[in-house]
């Protein structure tokens, strides 16, 4: 006589809503966190997604072969168990690329690359999931919001500009703002950098969290996070997408100089740096 089959309780399927919510709220903390400015709560965030996935794969194996928190079920479609798999897999890289990134500051790149791949993974995760469950009735709809959700929350994977693109587009600003504007210096751009400010006693300098030798790794001041040289000549990647290039000087100007910096002084930091 066969033994009857496993009957899932309520509690089980509550449990695998409120781990999904787990999930969800610590890789969203964790997207909208990547800034050094709130790295401490990007790497709970991390953690926390760790911790999340680790035990789901615990709970997995524990689980009966009918239960809900299992992995595969005698019931579960092969797309969906391979979705499941490979959302897991690619979550949990990114989690913990990014927990050691914090100490080897090589695995930055594979941790960025891995995260948006499991963005991805995700939203193909959902859409399998409304294929199996709600019918092919859904498929157009949802596909096309996946698109518009993704086209707006994962970064443009666009060739980076080159470093004398920026520094020219900085350039044709410097001469909009000033008429006597001849060129930019890498002796103003080390000045800057090395000028100390009373601003933010926390970080009164450039070379406080990049270290008095920008061909060193740094470290920042507030969170204690390994930062990689500033200078070129040691770390080639640096100064290479515009976006990002703006976005460290509208942030960092007005947190060590307490203003936003003219064209000129951009150009003259970047003269300064791409030299080293």
């Amino acid at each position: 006589m066969s033994a009857a089959p496993y009957k899932p309780s309520r509690w089980e399927f509550q449990g695998v809503r409120l781990w999904h919510a787990a999930l969800l709220g610590g890789f969203v903390i964790a997207w909208v966190t990547g800034d050094e400015d709130t790295y401490a709560m990007h790497l709970f965030a991390g953690w926390w997604v760790a911790a999340v996935v680790t035990l789901r794969l615990v709970a997995a194996l524990l689980a009966p072969a009918g239960s809900p928190l299992a992995l595969k079920r005698p019931n579960r479609n092969q797309m969906l168990t391979v979705s499941i798999l490979s959302t897991l897999a690619l979550t949990v890289l990114a989690a913990f690329s990014g927990i050691a990134a914090d100490v080897a500051p090589f695995l930055e790149d594979p941790h960025e690359a891995l995260a948006v791949m499991s963005l991805w993974a995700i939203g193909l995760h959902v859409l399998v999931a409304v294929i199996v469950f709600k019918g092919r009735q859904w498929l157009r709809r949802v596909s096309a919001a996946l698109v518009v959700v993704a086209l707006g929350a994962v970064p443009a994977l666009a060739a980076d500009p080159a470093r004398d693109a920026i520094v020219a587009a900085y350039a044709a600003q410097a001469k909009q703002q000033d008429a006597g504007f001849s060129g930019f210096s890498a002796a103003r751009g080390e000045a800057l950098y090395r000028l100390r400010h009373t601003v933010n006693p926390e970080i009164a300098s450039c070379s406080t969290c990049h270290t008095d030798d920008p061909t060193k790794p740094g470290r920042h001041a507030k969170t204690g996070r390994v930062i990689e040289p500033v200078a070129v000549s040691a770390n080639p990647k640096r100064f290479v997408e515009a976006d990002k290039v703006e976005e460290r000087f509208m942030r960092d100007c007005k947190s060590i100089f307490g203003r936003v910096c003219t064209a000129t002084e951009k150009g003259d930091y970047l003269t300064f740096l791409i030299n080293r």
